[in-house]
């Protein structure tokens, strides 16, 4: 069957958005010229002519709950395990298979990934069966927004408010425009307010795209997960007498074989205070809202610990 580009593209977007994503944006393969080799969507899917992403909104209300220190359960059911296991899933295979229908074969690329886990099994491709890729940098690429500090996609609709996913198809679809404005303002609060001192305090990192480039501050991974992850009592409010400090907390265990994620810090920095500040200074669309994210003196797990037992 054929279609004109522009036709299947619009297509293509109203499916994207009755199964749940608010954001589509479209980067036609030669936006990935700079492309570190190992991390080019070609290593996935060598025939890849244009990369779909796809961004889902988190529900404001789970991370309010976070902030009131009150209830985590929401936040980690809802905005880790549906959007990622259930939502997501859903939403690329019907886009996939949509575009099967046209004669187009497409790859989904959900999250998490598990990588770095297979070795090479064909002479030409320099990776193994376990090809890794940036969903940030998938959205970016897609015209869908911009890095924050955090190295977090940053869209002028939620700030840092969703999660990314991708299709890369053999299909030549209409390419969105990459955003040129700017959402971070690099006030820092995202670095104040890390308790694991992830983020670094310069927007040095380059990442060019066509005639653009963007920028965000050197991220440690191994830092943020330290508190991220849980096992400190000192940032993980779920850690009571009888826990193990350095080990899986009771409760972690039980929410992590219920849902796959668990967080200690629901993006304390990163997440909660980027969106408090960029919704009150109205840098994002989505901002009016009868009551702040933050309000008042914000709570910290290390006050509720008696440290001479950590």
């Amino acid at each position: 069957m054929k279609n004109s580009n522009s036709d299947l593209t619009k297509r293509v977007t109203d499916l994207a958005m009755r199964s749940g994503a608010a954001l589509v944006g479209y980067a036609p393969i030669h936006r990935f010229e700079h492309a570190p080799e190992l991390y080019h969507p070609r290593r996935i899917y060598p025939q890849t002519k244009t990369v779909i992403a796809l961004g889902i909104p988190q529900i404001r209300g789970t991370l309010k709950a976070v902030e009131e220190g009150t209830y985590f359960n929401s936040y980690i059911c809802d905005s880790y395990y549906i959007i990622n296991e259930v939502v997501a899933p859903l939403m690329l295979r019907s886009l996939c298979m949509f575009l099967e229908e046209y004669g187009y074969s497409s790859v989904p690329i959900h999250n998490p990934f598990f990588p770095h886990m297979g070795r090479q099994i064909r002479p030409h491709e320099p990776t193994g069966p376990d090809g890794m890729i940036s969903l940030r940098v998938m959205g970016v690429a897609a015209g869908l927004g911009e890095f924050g500090m955090h190295k977090l996609l940053m869209t002028p609709e939620f700030g840092p408010r969703q999660r990314v996913y991708a299709i890369f198809t053999d299909a030549e679809l209409d390419e969105t425009p990459l955003f040129r404005g700017a959402v971070c303002d690099e006030c820092g609060i995202c670095v104040r307010e890390c308790q694991a001192d992830a983020i670094g305090t310069i927007r040095d990192q380059v990442i060019k795209i066509e005639d653009v480039e963007f920028k965000h501050a050197p991220f440690n991974p191994e830092a943020c997960s330290r508190v991220h992850s849980g096992r400190d009592p000192k940032y993980d409010p779920f850690f009571v007498e009888g826990d193990t400090p350095g080990q899986d907390t009771k409760h972690k265990e039980r929410v992590y074989n219920r849902y796959r994620h668990y967080t200690a810090c629901a993006g304390r920095g990163c997440l909660r205070s980027c969106i408090d500040h960029l919704e009150k200074t109205g840098k994002i669309s989505h901002s009016n809202y009868v009551l702040p994210l933050i309000e008042g003196k914000r709570w910290d797990a290390s006050e509720s610990w008696p440290l001479d037992k950590a």
